[in-house]
């Protein structure tokens, strides 16, 4: 007896044809994805890389300026998508040994995907070398970012919930800190500043500052900043002060009162300022007095304050009140063409 087979057959062959074909679209997709997986392995570790020798020709830049720039260890992880860099036991003193910076650790901390935005992650503990002598400084949730485009840099931040500075003589407790910094378009070195302090306390060294709603103070300042060229990530050790700076505004706040600075001023090539600024203010003697009382400022300090305020105000025609312009003429500050005192040169290092 005989049997007709043919469309079984043709369907058995049908079905293996098509299950032949998915697994050759299968393996070409998995080659694909094999492939790609090749591909951005070999891009990570070339931004890993770039990231690595940016930090360690930062250094040695650095040492070429004829300054101390050394680290233990340097790491780069965060694969796949981050490129991470921690640098342990970083350090920076300038050829005269008067400006310095330490900490146990550093990271900068960016997108393997996105180059030109980084954000910066120091230790809770630093140290700071300044011409007066070490300065320790601490914090909680200290942390910056940084966008830049070939080397020049665009915009920074920085933030922290506590920032605490100790000195020999002084400490200083601040919460609430944050910093802006943008360039804009004014000038080629041109760029906007906004600093905001919610709470500053000040103490000596030895006693443990209590942060409340009585501390010394409270900042908030807003200045256009002009360099001779744009800031830089790789020249920021050698960067010049600004050659001209317009506070926009600048409070500074005390219990009940508010100091409000306002002006501009040129610098030469010595730091010294030449223009002028307003200090305007109410109730300014209470509030002296009270920072004297609580020992927030040296005896010898709000003397000189009290004398040097209680001669502005007499020009405002009022004993508590405060509204005058000072000039400034290559350092001196003057009261009309009566010279009054001298400012410090604006210096960095």
């Amino acid at each position: 007896m005989c049997h007709d087979t043919g469309p079984a057959v043709m369907q058995a062959v049908n079905t293996k044809g098509a299950a032949d074909k998915r697994g050759v679209r299968v393996k070409r997709l998995l080659a694909v994805i094999l492939a790609a997986a090749v591909l951005y392995s070999g891009w990570w570790i070339y931004a890993a890389q770039d990231m690595r020798r940016g930090l360690e020709d930062w250094f040695e830049d650095q040492r070429n300026s004829s300054w101390q720039a050394t680290f233990s260890d340097l790491s780069v992880r965060g694969f796949p998508n981050r490129t991470d860099a921690t640098v342990t036991d970083p350090l920076l003193l300038s050829p005269d040994g008067t400006i310095g910076w330490r900490a146990p650790f550093l990271q900068i901390l960016g997108l393997s995907y996105k180059h030109g935005h980084v954000i910066v992650v120091p230790s809770d503990t630093q140290t700071l070398t300044t011409p007066d002598g070490e300065i320790g400084l601490s914090s909680d949730g200290l942390r910056a970012s940084v966008i830049f485009e070939d080397q020049t840099v665009l915009r920074s931040n920085l933030e922290a919930m506590v920032l605490n500075l100790t000195g020999p003589e002084r400490a200083v407790a601040m919460a609430g800190v944050s910093a802006a910094l943008e360039k804009t378009d004014t000038a080629p070195g041109a760029y906007r500043a906004a600093v905001s302090v919610e709470s500053i306390a000040v103490s000596p060294s030895n006693v443990t500052t209590n942060m409340g709603p009585d501390s010394l103070a409270s900042l908030r300042a807003e200045m256009d900043l002009v360099f001779d060229t744009p800031l830089r990530i790789d020249g920021l050790t050698d960067a010049p002060p600004p050659r001209d700076i317009t506070l926009q505004r600048s409070e500074i706040t005390y219990g009940s009162v508010t100091f409000k600075l306002t002006g501009s001023a040129s610098f030469d090539m010595q730091g010294r300022a030449t223009g002028e600024v307003n200090i305007a203010a109410e109730n300014w003697r209470d509030a002296i007095e009270a920072a004297r009382n609580r020992g927030d400022l040296p005896p010898a300090l709000s003397e000189g304050l009290i004398d040097l305020l209680s001669m502005l105000s007499s020009l405002s025609g009022a004993r508590d009140a405060l509204d005058v312009t000072l000039g400034l003429d290559r350092g001196t500050v003057l009261i009309g063409p009566i010279p009054i005192g001298t400012l410090p040169p604006l210096q960095w290092r």
